[in-house]
């Protein structure tokens, strides 16, 4: 009988991806302690100025985090998946600055900071994987910059849905791709600094050029590869290891 994989698998494996962890600093890991819950689509996993006692894991699905301008203007600043640490292990707890939402129904997991930081003090491999993990985000927090300020919308665009691609699987797959209907044009439009009707039609544009097909809603990518070239896409950014020997429940 298969065992089911330990409801913290997507967190051992992301670390485990960045820093060859031991079988006894995973079996650490999956005996953190963490609740479970379910979050809805638009549904707020981290709230902005909330003072968190515990480290939100995302499990599966998708999440968006965002600020408002003080005209009300929503800035998408990142798009996280299964795996990501949605909020920094600090104590004392500090006031989050921007928001995440989720974009699809997603499950997330909530793992005390002091055990997380405990298990840091005793499993120095788990420290470095953690510290591994804070840079890569530091990475991509500055490719979303650089997306923002040097791309024009094609390229913008483009790139985004390279980073959606890879978190759902090797971009060098060509197999065609679905990006989830729960990306809106507005989602887009506030992940990429540009209005709606610039992104319909970037859309068209991308669509006319075989970059990507179109059906209602449903946004297909058919070659990540020509994708992944147009949008000049540094793939080691988001990219581990796989780590096939994380614990199962049991």
């Amino acid at each position: 009988m298969t065992v089911p994989p330990h409801p913290l698998h997507p967190l051992i494996a992301r670390l485990g991806g960045r820093i060859d962890l031991s079988d006894t600093d995973r079996a650490a890991l999956s005996a953190l302690p963490f609740q479970v819950r379910a979050v809805g689509v638009g549904a707020y996993v981290v709230q902005e100025g909330e003072r968190a006692s515990a480290c939100q894991i995302l499990l599966s699905g998708y999440t968006h985090r965002h600020r408002f301008s003080a005209e009300g203007v929503r800035h998408i600043g990142g798009i996280h998946g299964e795996g990501d640490i949605l909020n920094l292990p600090v104590l004392p707890p500090q006031a989050a600055e921007d928001a995440v939402q989720a974009i699809t129904p997603t499950q997330v997991a909530a793992v005390p900071i002091e055990s997380i930081l405990g298990i840091s003090r005793t499993h120095p491999r788990v420290a470095q994987a953690l510290w591994a993990e804070v840079d890569a985000q530091m990475s991509i927090v500055r490719a979303w910059i650089s997306n923002m300020g040097r791309r024009d919308a094609r390229g913008r665009l483009a790139h985004l849905f390279c980073e959606l691609a890879l978190r759902h699987g090797p971009i060098d797959e060509v197999e065609e791709w679905v990006i989830s209907p729960s990306l809106t044009q507005t989602v887009l439009a506030d992940a990429t600094g540009v209005t709606t009707v610039h992104v319909n039609r970037t859309l068209r544009a991308l669509e006319a050029e075989g970059y990507i097909r179109r059906d209602r809603r449903r946004i297909m990518i058919a070659d990540r590869q020509r994708l992944a070239q147009l949008a000049d896409f540094n793939r080691l950014r988001w990219a581990t290891a796989p780590d096939a020997s994380a614990p199962s429940a049991g």
